[in-house]
């Protein structure tokens, strides 16, 4: 018998390795982390599509956490929508956690945008008793309530509306805050200027129809209005 010779087989190729270079974000956690992650929650707040869509690296070399205060702040991102792509500066030490990364170069830092002022805070303040001549009561970030009477002399000026339980004899100016639909109500209606927004009128322009009764000032058609409350 006649022995053969089977060919060899080809040897394995083996896989095409190709490198890939990314731009990604990289995170420094900083002491306290309280105050790091408000500020980091504050950036969202301006930009809430920051890291979606993008690679993101943890630089820990500053911070150095224990293995368990690293799992915090992975699962503190996490609750963010934020996946990060790799650790530098700490050897994980777990297989679990995302891998160590070497020799990131940095590029220029990434702008914010604008976060808006944030409106005034709307709040009521309100006078026990009654506001004598000379004084000047100033809210301009709400309501005011006076229980008593506003006496000659005297002034109220309010963001808001004012609502005055007694008489009005003073000043009263409503909508100081750039706010058209403020009111002013009072039981007894003899008042020395009545303004809302940026619009006057003093005594002499107000006749006698009201005085002495209850009364609301508004608003209408860019012109003040005055009518009985009874």
């Amino acid at each position: 018998m006649t022995s053969q010779t089977l060919p060899e087989s080809p040897s394995p190729r083996p896989p095409a390795f190709r490198g890939r270079a990314f731009k990604a974000l990289a995170l420094t956690p900083e002491m306290p982390l309280a105050d790091w992650f408000a500020g980091l929650d504050a950036a969202l707040r301006r930009s809430p599509t920051l890291f979606d869509g993008r690679a993101v690296i943890l630089d820990l070399a500053a911070l150095q956490p224990e293995p368990e205060a690293l799992r915090t702040i992975l699962s503190d991102l996490r609750q963010r929508r934020i996946r990060i792509l790799g650790l530098e500066g700490v050897d994980p030490g777990d297989d679990g956690l995302p891998p160590l990364l070497l020799n990131g170069r940095p590029t220029q830092n990434l702008d914010l945008p604008a976060l808006p002022p944030a409106e005034p805070e709307t709040t009521s303040l309100t006078i026990e008793g009654s506001v004598r001549s000379g004084q000047s009561i100033v809210h301009r970030t709400g309501d005011v309530t006076v229980m008593g009477s506003v006496s000659s002399g005297a002034e109220i000026l309010a963001g808001g509306s004012i609502h005055i339980y007694g008489a009005l004899r003073g000043r009263a100016i409503a909508g100081a805050a750039r706010n058209p639909r403020a009111r002013i109500c009072c039981r007894k209606f003899e008042p020395e200027l009545l303004g809302i927004d940026r619009l006057v009128r003093t005594a002499e322009d107000m006749g006698s129809h009201l005085r002495g009764r209850p009364a609301q000032i508004w608003l209408d058609g860019g012109a003040i209005r005055m009518a009985s409350l009874d």
